[in-house]
């Protein structure tokens, strides 16, 4: 059994509630009312440091990773890769080829064609990894 008091009859109804939610939205959207938001204020997770691993097992893990990552590679892929690889082969046998050869023409010339292909070479590649560097940091 329940018992109703006088006080209980003069508490808000649920047709009050609606009306006065209704009335807080549509001032929030006129306008008359500003919408204040608040997140609770919560407290900070103990972070618990993982523990780092040493480069051992860092080289292992990504050892597996790459053969998972090439087991489940698609033939045509394979294919690609593998004509790719033996092209940048060739190119670098053939430039070394020219470098050789160049290095024993200079040879001729004695110690100054040496040092002057040396100087050379430092420079070029000096600028060559300037020029990558500059190209990678531009945002």
């Amino acid at each position: 059994m329940i018992n109703i008091d006088d006080k209980d009859l003069d508490d808000e109804t649920l047709e009050e509630k609606v009306f006065e939610k209704a009335d807080y939205i549509g001032e929030v959207l006129t306008g008359e009312r500003k919408i204040s938001f608040a997140l609770p204020k919560r407290q900070a997770p103990k972070k618990v440091k993982p523990k780092k691993p040493s480069q051992l097992q860092l080289f292992i893990i990504s050892f597996k990773h790459s053969l998972k990552k090439y087991r489940e590679m698609s033939l045509s892929r394979i294919l690609g890769m593998s004509i790719i690889f033996i092209l940048s082969i060739s190119i670098l046998a053939f430039v070394v080829f020219l470098l050789y050869l160049l290095l024993k023409s200079l040879l001729r010339l004695g110690i100054i064609g040496l040092i002057g292909f040396a100087i050379f070479m430092c420079a070029a590649s000096l600028s060559i990894t300037l020029l990558i560097a500059s190209r990678y940091t531009q945002k």
